[in-house]
């Protein structure tokens, strides 16, 4: 122990129990001595410092450890951590029973305990994942950003990558895609850094910048990723991302107008999501394959195939998959120009996506509306719904999507008589889609 922190702690002691430092010297020592020790000028003898110890009341090795705990201190100290663990415990059962507003209640009484600062981090961590389940990404974000340099600085890897993943998800679900690419990134650069063997975690960040890739229209990048995924998934056996790479394939292929690739893929997938009975992913496949199929002109089969992933997401009580299905039984209604049904799925749509706030959905449906009122001559109606749906869409970068708006508004312009404002949208929307299938 340094000599200033071990004379100061000596004075200390004597102090608590109204001594003098003459009542601690004895026979053998002076005054002058246990004086120049509780000053720090002198580092006492093991002789001299247990007999000062015996004094003071205290085991020798008080004296000796910096980190020695009284009984009742240590006992307290145990006590805080049980608690901090029977919380814990009853939120991941609250968790595990789906009691998510519980565990968060329990997690954050845990917070207040006064323990170590891995303790308080690690249960900051869980507590962010919570509200992720319960789609409260803001509240997810500040608590990952809280603990995040914890974990880098501590050099602990795979809940280093984990907080990156659950940070580009927040972005992600937040609607800022350039942010949650970023930490997407970050989060599988660390994975490889380090040691970690975690195959589902791996899989499921390349899965994710997939999905983002795709989502953002750089769809060479999205399916890069989803191979990388699909082969690493095959290697260590991962089943359900087998099944989930399969489906992102086949939605690029359909993108990149490869029928045959697009229905090669998702129906592997749905192969696997039958096996495995994941209902969510059956719907989305089903979504998918509806999307082929119109594509092919083939709209009794691909409204089959959107009826059957609605009724999937309907029973899985999924507001979103079914709002996405109306969506496109609306534009099946829009080519073969039932207007009246049409509008009538699209609005049933729209008002899902307004109440959950989905931007990217909103930003299409407003193309399909403003497309619809521009067949229907109402002008006025179309270019407020096609100018929205710019607006959002830019705000977003989703270019494909974009592409589309900027076409339906030169449709518009060609219509109301402006020709050169109909060439300018016409130029940017061809802009974009080269810009998307480079």
């Amino acid at each position: 122990m340094d000599v200033v922190k071990l004379g100061k702690k000596i004075r200390e002691e004597r102090k608590k129990l109204f001594l003098k430092q003459g009542d601690i010297s004895g026979d053998e020592f002076s005054k002058g001595y246990i004086s120049l020790i509780e000053k720090g000028k002198i580092n006492p003898s093991l002789k001299a410092l247990d007999f000062i110890a015996n004094k003071l009341n205290k085991p020798l090795v008080y004296f000796l450890d910096d980190d020695y705990k009284e009984k009742a201190e240590l006992m307290e100290e145990i006590g805080m951590y049980k608690k901090v663990l029977k919380l814990v415990i009853e939120s991941r059962k609250a968790l595990d029973s789906g009691n998510y507003n519980d565990a968060i209640m329990l997690y954050e009484k845990a917070l207040e305990c006064k323990v170590d600062d891995f303790t308080l981090n690690i249960i900051s961590f869980y507590l962010g994942r919570t509200y992720v389940k319960i789609e409260n990404y803001k509240s997810a974000l500040d608590l990952f950003k809280k603990c995040l340099p914890y974990f880098a600085e501590s050099s602990s890897y795979e809940i280093l990558v984990e907080i990156y993943y659950n940070l580009g998800l927040c972005y992600g679900n937040l609607q800022n895609f350039t942010t949650s690419l970023t930490y997407y990134l970050k989060a599988i650069d660390e994975f490889e850094k380090s040691s970690i063997i975690n195959y589902e975690l791996k899989c499921r960040i390349l899965y994710s910048i997939g999905t983002l890739y795709n989502k953002m229209g750089e769809l060479i990048k999205s399916r890069d990723y989803y191979l990388n995924c699909l082969n690493y998934a095959t290697k260590t056996n991962t089943v359900n991302y087998i099944a989930k790479c399969n489906n992102g394939l086949g939605l690029v292929s359909y993108k990149l107008k490869e029928y045959k690739d697009a229905l090669k893929y998702i129906r592997k997938s749905l192969v696997i999501s039958k096996a495995l009975n994941i209902k969510s992913d059956i719907a989305n496949e089903y979504n998918y394959l509806g999307f082929v199929y119109t594509d092919l002109k083939k709209y009794d089969i691909a409204k089959k195939y959107f009826f059957y992933s609605y009724a999937i997401y309907k029973d899985l009580s999924d507001k979103v998959g079914m709002a996405y299905n109306l969506t496109e039984l609306g534009r099946i209604e829009f080519y073969t120009e039932n207007y009246d049904k049409a509008l009538e799925y699209i609005n049933a749509s729209m008002n899902i996506v307004k109440e959950l706030n989905e931007e990217e959905e909103m930003g299409r449906l407003y193309i399909l509306l403003g497309s619809i009122h521009l067949k229907l001559k109402d002008f006025d109606s179309s270019m407020s719904e096609l100018t929205k749906s710019v607006e959002i869409l830019k705000r977003l970068g989703l270019k494909r999507d974009l592409s589309d708006a900027y076409k339906a508004l030169g449709n518009l312009y060609i219509d109301i008589g402006k020709p050169d404002l109909a060439s300018e949208n016409f130029n940017k929307s061809i802009e974009l889609l080269c810009d998307y299938y480079k």
